[in-house]
């Protein structure tokens, strides 16, 4: 496993409960229908109306563009906690 699924998961543990977890997993199962271990934007765009949300296109892509960058985002400031670097005026 490389380290940024790695971190990614450490992440996702410490900020989930267990239940919101399975929650994920099998909606992260039930859209990947290729059983690739990723979702792409067309199962995404598929997968989406099948859990009761209607988006376009464009929607979708920015969905899937939001949550690459929160997840960037929540990465990076993991790693920036773990070696006690900070960009915040008075920390």
């Amino acid at each position: 496993m490389n380290k940024l699924k790695k971190v990614a998961l450490k992440v996702i543990a410490e900020n989930l409960f267990e239940e919101e977890i399975i929650g994920l997993k099998e909606m992260f199962k039930s859209m990947d229908t290729d059983n690739s271990g990723t979702i792409t934007y067309e199962e995404l765009k598929a997968g989406l109306p099948k859990l009761g949300t209607k988006l376009s296109g464009s929607e979708v892509r920015q969905l899937m563009e939001a949550v690459i960058s929160s997840v960037f985002l929540l990465l990076l400031q993991h790693e920036l906690h773990d070696s006690n670097v900070s960009f915040m005026p008075g920390s």
